[in-house]
């Protein structure tokens, strides 16, 4: 894994068309209260104080990018969440070590689904589809 950039912005980020088949998307948001923008060069007066959002990716803004052949459907996007954190091969072996020993991979069984879950909200939070 990549090590993890940081970047702040003013308005909330979801995900945009990034190339033929792939997205860039910003799944990682932390909400930022009281943010102290920086005062554009030669400014002498500060900004006011606002809410933020704070994005953690691979990308040097914050971003992941990843393949999304249809980025107007709903399952495609949450593909695409998921790929921030579990790779096809990962959620594969998962799967199949939680069906040959549910006990033993019962936790890591509960942490993928809520992340699964999480993503396709997120993805039809982002596309405005209702469950």
């Amino acid at each position: 894994m990549s090590e993890l950039k940081k970047a702040v912005y003013l308005k909330q980020r979801t995900f945009e068309k990034y190339d033929e088949g792939r997205i860039i998307l910003y799944p990682n948001e932390t909400v930022v209260e009281n943010y102290q923008p920086e005062a554009p060069e030669g400014s002498e007066t500060t900004p006011e104080t606002c809410t933020a959002y704070q994005y953690e990716g691979e990308e040097a803004d914050g971003g992941y990018i990843r393949d999304c052949s249809d980025p107007t459907n709903y399952h495609d996007v949450a593909n695409a969440i998921m790929r921030t954190r579990y790779e096809l091969s990962e959620e594969l072996a998962l799967q199949r070590h939680y069906q040959t020993d549910p006990t033993k991979y019962a936790d890591a069984w509960k942490e993928y689904c809520a992340f699964a879950d999480s993503a396709a909200d997120k993805a039809r939070a982002w596309l405005g589809v209702s469950k």
